[in-house]
């Protein structure tokens, strides 16, 4: 009995392999990034907010970067990203696309992730959407003067603070 749920732990090990954060995607992963990017079967579930977004700032496109590839948007100059990246394939399973809206607010204005990651995938458990807007507000945190992260999807598509003001004190 011990014997095979060790057997299953060191099968469920490598199955599980190790995810990096990177802002590049080698070019030899283009095909993975542009399934990721523009053909993501899991985009259905928030179609409305993704159409939402490219009206708002764009449409994100793939470009090559001597032997890297990125992520530009022609309406977002400074755009960055953050992809997840598979340490033993290379190939890309998650990414986030963000701009510094101003010098307070940090915007992702799109995200995707693979669906072996999404909820109901074989790998859901692992919570790869919510390590890599973790990674993201780690990176952003960095930047002075950054006070907050939105998410552009969850914020009802529009530009108001998720914060209340201050209640009023009676006297």
């Amino acid at each position: 009995m011990w014997l095979d749920k060790a057997v299953r732990a060191a099968h469920d090990a490598q199955r599980m392999s190790k995810i990096e954060f990177k802002s590049h995607v080698p070019v030899a992963q283009k095909t993975a990034l542009e399934a990721l990017l523009f053909f993501n079967s899991c985009q259905e579930r928030v179609s409305e907010c993704i159409a939402d977004a490219i009206e708002k700032f764009g449409a994100p496109e793939i470009v090559a970067d001597r032997d890297r590839l990125r992520i530009h948007m022609k309406d977002l100059p400074d755009v960055q990203s953050l992809f997840a990246i598979d340490a033993v394939s290379g190939r890309p399973v998650g990414v986030a696309v963000y701009s510094r809206q101003d010098v307070e607010h940090v915007t992702v204005v799109h995200l995707g992730i693979t669906a072996e990651f999404a909820s109901g995938g074989p790998r859901a458990g692992e919570q790869l959407l919510l390590k890599l807007l973790r990674e993201v507000r780690r990176s952003t945190r960095r930047v002075k003067g950054v006070r907050s992260l939105e998410l552009y999807y969850a914020t009802g598509r529009t530009a108001t603070p998720r914060w209340r003001p201050a209640a009023k004190v009676l006297m």
